[in-house]
């Protein structure tokens, strides 16, 4: 075998390790992560424009905000944080419509979409082969914001 040849054998070879490993990539472990640590709840009543209420309810992987408005109004927010598969489900199964808007600069994929079966919005977020969040609550730009948010502290 020529320089060439083994150049081009050594080259196969690390182009395919490398595949295999991000192929064969486990997801981190959901369970080292605390919703409510992730996005706070005065950063949500910030975020919002508001007063939280109450100390954000839930664990692990699920945290709900109750945000008390300027105007006496209260709206709630629930953050979460999943494994990809179940949110990449949905959205196969889902029409365009049904899946919502495309929010870019969210990972690998992000959609925004009224709930199903409930009021407000939900955006979920897809980090492939890592993790998945969703945002659930009143207003899209405070979903944006509370994700963006969760996605920087979450890389």
């Amino acid at each position: 075998m020529n320089a060439c040849g083994r150049i081009f054998f050594l080259v196969l070879i690390l182009t395919s390790a490398a595949l295999f490993s991000a192929l064969t990539a486990e997801a981190r472990d959901l369970s080292l992560l605390k919703a409510c640590e992730v996005v706070m709840g005065k950063e949500v009543a910030g975020i919002a424009k508001g007063k939280l209420m109450s100390p954000p309810l839930g664990e692990a992987q699920a945290c709900a905000y109750l945000v008390e408005m300027p105007d006496g109004t209260v709206e709630s927010y629930r953050f979460s944080i999943q494994a990809p598969a179940g949110i990449e489900a949905m959205w196969k199964s889902q029409t365009a419509a049904e899946r919502g808007q495309a929010v870019a600069g969210l990972w690998d994929q992000a959609y925004v979409a009224k709930q199903f079966m409930a009021s407000g919005l939900s955006l979920a977020a897809v980090k492939r082969n890592d993790l998945a969040i969703e945002v659930t609550g009143e207003r899209k730009d405070v979903l944006l914001a509370i994700a963006t948010l969760a996605i920087s502290r979450l890389r």
